[in-house]
């Protein structure tokens, strides 16, 4: 065997290796779940969905369960199944993907920046007719009962905390592993695409939302930031349209 040979072996040996570490196939099932979750969301996971298979319960509790519907498997697919791929596949705690909601004074000034720097932005934004014909998801609250806005707002609020733990937790910080601070930017892709079916003000906002909150989680390695965040700009879009505030 000729020594240039001898070395194409030794290199396609040595890539062979490579492509089987530990960290690759992290970043390899990481992605691929996260692709595949993402399709099932788009294709069986929203509202038209349930709309178009349970025609006949689309108008029970006005129109409440395909929203249900989505916020459930929101929570299924970003929360529920990934927490078991970190805890039974790559055998990690929780707390090392974000899970840690312990605040700690030193980053209070943080999250509460973020949140006095969005919220004039919603204020702004929920004037808008293309917020208002999106906002609230849920468009019978305004005859719902209270029990009915409950269990929305519930399951709405919660699939928030979903969203952090898969964008922040998940991808962010788990995939910051291996390939470490590229993993904000990584993230911040799918996370915007997540928003096409927003307003466009939204979806470009999503970009730098991305980055910022998936930097914030990347520093605190928590994804409190995020939640209360995400929640309180939520909170406070469905108070507006619902005419409460």
């Amino acid at each position: 065997m000729s020594k240039g040979q001898k070395a194409t072996r030794d290199r396609g040996k040595t890539s062979g290796a490579a492509a089987l570490t530990p960290d690759l196939r992290h970043v390899a099932i990481t992605s691929v779940y996260a692709a595949a979750a993402l399709a099932f969301l788009e294709y069986f996971g929203r509202p038209e969905f349930f709309e178009h298979v349970f025609a006949s319960a689309v108008l029970r509790h006005f129109g409440l369960y395909p929203h249900l519907w989505w916020a459930l498997w929101t929570i299924a697919l970003f929360l529920v199944v990934p927490a078991a791929i970190v805890r039974i596949g790559f055998k990690h705690r929780l707390r090392d993907y974000g899970m840690n909601l312990a605040l700690q004074r030193r980053h209070w000034w943080l999250y509460l920046g973020l949140f006095a720097a969005v919220f004039p932005l919603v204020l702004l934004a929920a004037r808008r007719p293309d917020f208002q014909s999106i906002y609230p998801f849920y468009r019978g609250a305004f005859q719902a009962s209270a029990r009915e806005i409950l269990a929305w707002e519930a399951a709405y609020l919660t699939q928030f905390f979903a969203l952090e733990f898969f964008f922040r937790g998940f991808l962010v910080l788990g995939l910051s592993r291996a390939i470490g601070r590229a993993s904000i930017w990584l993230a911040m892709l799918p996370y915007a695409m997540l928003h096409y079916h927003k307003p466009p003000a939204e979806a470009f906002a999503a970009i730098v939302a991305g980055v910022v909150l998936g930097e914030v989680a990347y520093r605190t390695k928590s994804i409190a930031g995020g939640v209360i965040v995400h929640v309180g700009v939520a909170s406070t879009m469905e108070l507006l349209a619902l005419g409460v505030v």
